[in-house]
């Protein structure tokens, strides 16, 4: 029995960034113009994301899978702010700013880990099918 509708725009603004990152992370030559813009444009969809969710509570996911969203955003967000940093005259080939920047990455990738074990884990273990929220916008017991 469906039990949630997850509204199309979280769903957009989910696979926007979740697209991006895959492209930045493992397609996209670092430090070339169509990754920069991409980043930017991760970082407007998770900015965007959190201010359409103001105020809505959200009861979707395991009370402790909030905190991996939460770290993911920041780490994007840190991304963002790294890289733009980088790209200025000021800090352009700055070691520890590109190595802030590539641990910043890493960690990003450990929590898409994190993000996507405890989503098998849940389906698995007590046996829902909450990850269909991302695909279909409902969500099956």
């Amino acid at each position: 029995m469906n039990d949630l509708k997850l509204p199309l725009k979280f769903r957009l603004l989910h696979w926007g960034v979740a697209f991006i990152i895959i492209l930045n992370l493992f397609i996209l030559e670092e430090g070339k113009q169509i990754h920069r813009y991409l980043g930017y444009a991760c970082v407007a969809f998770v900015f965007i994301r959190l201010l359409i969710s103001k105020g809505r509570k959200v009861s979707h996911y395991n009370e402790k899978a909030k905190y991996v969203y939460w770290l993911m955003w920041t780490a994007i967000g840190g991304l963002g702010i790294t890289g733009f940093l980088m790209g200025l005259d000021r800090f352009f080939g700055n070691q520890l700013l590109e190595d802030i920047h590539e641990i910043i990455s890493n960690s990003l990738i450990a929590l898409i880990v994190a993000h996507l074990g405890g989503v098998f884990f849940d389906a698995y273990k007590n046996k829902r099918k909450t990850w269909l929220l991302m695909f279909t916008g409902e969500k099956f017991k």
